[in-house]
């Protein structure tokens, strides 16, 4: 049982570091252009990604991160998003973080 909470677990944490990854590469595709958390749902969704807690999850990490500018509005999915600088960097391979899995 262990075993598989553990394996459950690890796909679990496989899957964010892959969306962070999508939404990045979904923002590169897009730069500099500013789009709404609605149409990068929208556009994540068309890749069969996830639920809209998970993605305001990785959002909340990017932008932690200081990969991607969230300017929030009262309703979360009008905030419009930006890729920044080190987003850029992510996006184009400078360097790795950890916590995002991009997929070329």
């Amino acid at each position: 049982m262990k075993q598989i909470l553990e394996r459950d677990k690890a796909l679990e944490i496989a899957q964010a570091k892959e969306l962070r990854g999508d939404i990045i590469s979904t923002l590169y595709t897009v730069y500099p252009q500013a789009v709404s958390a609605a149409t990068l749902r929208s556009m994540l969704r068309y890749k069969g990604i996830n639920s809209d807690a998970d993605i305001r999850k990785a959002l909340y990490y990017l932008s932690g991160r200081e990969y991607v500018s969230v300017d929030e509005e009262e309703d979360y999915w009008e905030s419009r998003l930006l890729l920044l600088p080190c987003g850029i960097n992510l996006a184009e391979d400078d360097f790795k973080d950890i916590g995002v899995n991009i997929n070329e």
